[in-house]
């Protein structure tokens, strides 16, 4: 190697180091002060509400770590929306009894964690910050590493790739999840290392990192299944990057090597209770008919044909999915307009509620409400990518890469509803796409020929417009039972009229809550002392000597 090749390398890697530095470090200080102010209010100890997939992965990490390490028969939860359909024994008869709830992996490494103990609990959500910074640096150095061998300048890959990171880093409703004891944060930042990783080596990779690839695409599935196809596309991509057939198969056989070591445990212990092999959890099985049979209206309530299907399915995801299509038999047009709601809404800028409410958050935690919004990625991260790839920015695969990385939180949006936590899987290649779109902008007032790119910021101001417009399903920012749960954490945490103040700011503000008749009679029910509708567990509500109506005498 000459050393005009060596002086290059060093350059390149000099502003590698600094594109990550930078970005991890920015990320690290933002994300740490939202960290302190959320864990200093009491909106931190969220998990104690017994309505969330938190309290479900907390309860199940429990009975794992006190010995039921097969867990057999897998946990159920009981959520109040399920007495709805039937009872307890109904629900657990429907359902393979030996399938884990949802994705097992969380449980297990909560479990791993000590997290059902309490003070096990800040260790988790600091290792789900320590993860974001990881996902964040990854993602700047991957934007850094398309733009450099581009043919640009070191500077100009320095700045897509740290707009790219921090972007992903500080993006609002991740930041909000990260703070939940549930797998959708994790998932978003596993789903953009795989994005990231085949993006970086300006070589072929060795096998080394094919392998860690394979291992982490197995990782994301267990805690997401819905991730397993871009985990196989990352590794196709870097087995691509091989030179020759021999190397091509010898990266093949890594990544599967690793996929294989991550997904051993789940069979053997599938093989172990008498499960499928590779059922990874009832989620599909009960998503499906719950959000598409008919009279689901793209909402995250439930069809009212959610049990009649179960009962019919037997425990089958393809026969529910099957059944789920025969509800529409006698109007197929109104299906078809279900799934137009829910792509509209998959573009919205609305971040529907269903566990927590991040509007509600975002209202109380201003550290959250300074992060970028869906709204600022979804207009100029759409055409950033479709630009890159009309100019061909992406290698063999790449394009694929990016676009698969794209449309699973999408498909997940498709197939049940657009919660927040389901979209927030596409923020790394918005992120990615809003940085190269700002680096083409650049470009083009510096040449002096902007009018070349005013088709694509059109686009850009579309998909924006589209996403500021209402929402073209039922999403209520507000609710009563947030405002419940708030104040009792906080009576409990800080103060009687800490906890009062949340219920007379609901008693004052009228935000649209769609069931505000029966918030209300809740709201008066709390100031009098009672605290069922809370359903928050024991260890989260104050003794009633400490209850406002007991302070107010």
């Amino acid at each position: 190697m000459s050393r005009r090749s060596d002086g290059a390398d060093v350059s390149r890697r000099t502003a590698l180091i600094l594109v990550v530095a930078s970005t991890v470090v920015l990320v690290a200080g933002v994300r740490l002060c939202a960290h302190r102010e959320r864990a200093e209010s009491p909106l931190s100890s969220w998990h104690r509400w017994s309505e969330t997939d938190e309290w479900a992965a907390v309860a199940a990490a429990k009975r794992i770590a006190a010995g039921n390490v097969l867990d057999r028969p897998a946990f159920r939860p009981y959520f109040a929306w399920q007495q709805r359909f039937g009872s307890e024994a109904e629900w657990n008869a429907v359902l393979p009894s030996n399938v884990a709830y949802q994705g097992p992996a969380y449980p297990y490494l909560l479990a791993l964690a000590g997290a059902p103990a309490g003070g096990a609990l800040e260790a988790v959500r600091l290792a789900q910050l320590l993860l974001a910074v990881v996902a964040s640096g990854s993602v700047a150095a991957a934007g850094f590493a398309v733009v450099l061998r581009s043919g640009r300048t070191p500077a100009l890959a320095v700045g897509v790739g740290a707009l790219a990171g921090l972007l992903h880093g500080t993006y609002g409703p991740l930041v909000f999840l990260d703070g939940f004891f549930y797998r959708d944060g994790p998932v978003a930042h596993l789903s953009a290392l795989l994005l990231a990783l085949p993006l970086i080596p300006q070589r072929p990779p060795r096998a080394r990192l094919t392998a860690f690839v394979g291992l982490l695409a197995g990782v994301s599935a267990l805690l997401k299944q819905t991730l397993l196809p871009l985990g196989l596309v990352a590794g196709g991509v870097l087995a691509l990057r091989a030179e020759g057939r021999r190397a091509r198969t010898r990266a093949a056989a890594a990544f599967a090597a690793g996929l294989l070591c991550a997904l051993g445990p789940l069979v053997a212990r599938n093989v172990a209770v008498g499960a499928s092999p590779l059922a990874f959890d009832t989620r599909p099985l009960v998503g499906i008919p719950w959000a598409n049979a008919k009279g689901a209206d793209g909402s995250v309530d439930a069809s009212p044909l959610l049990m009649d299907v179960l009962r019919e399915a037997h425990g089958s995801t393809l026969r529910a999915g099957i059944l789920t299509l025969e509800t529409w038999r006698d109007d197929p047009a109104g299906f078809v307009l279900l799934l137009g709601r829910k792509l509209g809404s998959a573009l919205n800028g609305t971040e529907v509620a269903d566990n927590a409410s991040f509007f509600f958050f975002r209202d109380r935690l201003p550290w959250l409400a300074r992060m970028p919004l869906f709204t600022w990625v979804v207009g100029a991260g759409v055409t950033g990518l479709l630009l890159a790839g009309r100019r061909r920015l992406f290698r063999g695969g790449e394009g694929l890469l990016v676009t698969v990385s794209a449309l699973a939180p999408l498909a997940a949006c498709l197939m049940v509803s657009t919660t927040t936590r389901y979209r927030s899987g596409a923020s790394a290649p918005l992120a990615l796409g809003t940085a190269l779109l700002a680096l083409y902008l650049f470009e083009a007032f510096r040449e002096r020929r902007p009018l070349q790119l005013l088709p694509w910021a059109g686009l850009a101001a579309a998909l924006t417009i589209v996403a500021l417009l209402p929402s073209p399903v039922r999403a209520w920012p507000w609710r009563w039972a947030d405002t419940i749960v708030a104040a009792t954490l906080a009576e409990e945490r800080l103060s009687p009229d800490a906890g009062a103040a949340e219920v007379r700011r609901y008693l004052a503000e009228n935000r649209g809550d769609p069931d505000r008749a029966r918030g209300l009679v809740a709201m008066h029910q709390w100031l009098a002392g009672r605290r069922e509708h809370a359903r928050v567990e024991p260890s989260g509500i104050a003794p009633p000597s400490r209850r406002v109506s007991a302070a107010a005498r």
